[in-house]
């Protein structure tokens, strides 16, 4: 007997059995909880991505980034600052103002132009003070200017020559760094004395050197004055025995600033090497110290060991450079005898210094063999510190920071004062390679610390949106689960 069906189900064992959905339907409700749970997804990846630190654009991006802007650009640029090397500054007791000399050690490691270079007193804190480089007006402005002979006094002991310098006009203020003047024909050596004066009647002591010539195109007719001077008159004294030489006229050129007094000027053997150039021999100079080189010594011989030689030569900043290096000197390195007198004429003098750590000196050999370098002597310039001692020593001078700009201190508007009170003479000491930040760089650094972890209007804003996508989410959620749970409660019975 056939068991009857009621309502498609089977009631055998008086377990009811739902019939199956259709295919359809299910692959309808499949896509449902899909993209319900791909919009839950989206949402929660969305509160996630504002809530940690990103650099998106958007509301909250722009109000992070206003907030970090805010920050002083300058406070963060100088936070990076840290020196490196230091000396012990050793001040003369009494005096005020104190004055120091600076030597190779902080040229090499400070920056080329000094903007590094710091004075720190006992605190950390930093002291103002100015530069003096011993430097006399601005550079030359390549002129010239006629010397006239005004007197000629030929005497038992000396001869003298007068000279009156000629202004292109009568207002122009005269500036000359070295004097000219034609030499005979023949052979002749005469050691000089150069006096200036301003009004022809007092007389200062200006230079002194050597004028010569062989006769035969090799000569000196150049005499270097020791600083830039702004004399009127010149006057030329010779000794006895050039009672037949004749200084007719002359020109005073005006090249270069010169350093005034031996206190700005030092001197050192430099490390070498000779490179051959076909018919030239060029000589590099290991200046590692970068320091500031106006004057080159080459002390050499011929390669027969003699002492006779005349070389052409140029100089150079640097390999390749294409900068003009203008030189006071002659244009010829000498080692002659006239007169049976010994001449060393191989000193190289530069109206502006050059501080390039390969310089070079290119020697034109034509056809004889290559000169025995033995030893290259440079002199250089350094510059000096003043400052005022206000008893908050000891100090120290820092250098060796990157990117920092030239302090501006106003005690340099004091110069003029300050030198006539006759600044105490300071000794620096050995150098010490130690990292040192400044306090005012630390209290800086500890505010920016501060600040970040305050808690300012972008921030509650910030926070507020946070909790609004964190709440709307978790409603999601719920509401979801709970959907959920009612369709398959529906689909159970």
């Amino acid at each position: 007997m056939q068991r009857k069906k009621r309502n498609g189900s089977d009631n055998r064992n008086g377990v009811a059995k739902v019939a199956r959905p259709s295919e359809a339907a299910a692959s309808e409700r499949r896509r449902s909880r899909a993209a319900r749970t791909g919009l839950c997804a989206l949402l929660l990846a969305g509160a996630i991505g504002a809530i940690l630190p990103s650099g998106a654009e958007g509301p909250l991006g722009a109000a992070s980034a206003a907030s970090v802007s805010a920050r002083p650009a300058e406070e963060e640029a100088q936070a990076s600052g840290v020196w490196t090397f230091s000396k012990q500054i050793q001040t003369e007791q009494g005096a005020r103002y104190q004055a120091l000399m600076l030597d190779s050690d902080i040229y090499a490691r400070a920056q080329e132009d000094l903007s590094d270079v710091r004075i720190a007193d006992a605190s950390g804190r930093f002291v103002p003070y100015y530069t003096d480089s011993g430097e006399t007006g601005e550079p030359g402005e390549k002129r010239g200017y006629m010397l006239e002979r005004i007197a000629r006094v030929v005497g038992a002991e000396e001869s003298v020559f007068d000279f009156r310098v000629v202004p292109s006009a009568e207002t122009e203020e005269i500036r000359g760094t070295r004097l000219r003047f034609d030499l005979p024909d023949n052979s002749v050596l005469e050691t000089v004395k150069i006096e200036g004066s301003y009004d022809g009647k007092r007389w200062e002591k200006a230079a002194e050197g050597e004028l010569y010539s062989t006769g035969e195109g090799v000569f000196r007719n150049i005499i270097e004055l020791d600083a830039s001077e702004t004399y009127g008159y010149y006057r030329l004294t010779v000794p006895k025995e050039a009672e037949n030489v004749d200084f007719v006229d002359g020109i005073l050129f005006d090249v270069g600033g010169s350093v005034v007094g031996s206190a700005f000027r030092r001197a050192k053997e430099l490390p070498f090497n000779v490179e051959p150039d076909g018919q030239m021999s060029e000589i590099v100079l290991y200046n590692a110290d970068k320091l500031k080189i106006d004057r080159i010594k080459v002390n050499a011989s011929a390669a027969d060991g003699s002492d006779r030689f005349s070389r052409l030569y140029y100089v150079s900043r640097e390999k390749g450079s294409d900068i003009a290096t203008q030189i006071l000197s002659p244009d010829r390195l000498n080692r002659l005898e006239i007169a049976g007198k010994q001449v060393d004429d191989t000193e190289i003098r530069l109206a502006e210094p050059i501080r390039g750590e390969q310089p070079r000196v290119a020697i034109v050999n034509g056809g004889n063999p290559p000169l025995s370098i033995r030893s290259i002597e440079v002199g250089y310039r350094v510059d000096r510190l003043v400052f005022e001692d206000t008893g908050t020593g000891p100090y120290r001078l820092l250098y060796g920071a990157e990117g920092q700009s030239p302090p501006e201190y106003e005690i340099s508007a004091s110069r003029k004062e300050i030198e006539g009170t006759g600044p105490g003479q300071a000794e620096l000491g050995p150098e010490t390679a130690e990292q040192f930040v400044p306090p005012d760089l630390l209290e800086v650094s500890g505010r920016a610390e501060e600040s970040e972890a305050m808690v300012g209007p972008g921030d509650s804003l910030r926070i507020f949106l946070y909790i609004v996508l964190g709440g709307t989410v978790l409603l999601l959620i719920v509401w979801w689960s709970r959907r959920r749970k009612g369709k398959r409660g529906t689909e159970e019975t």
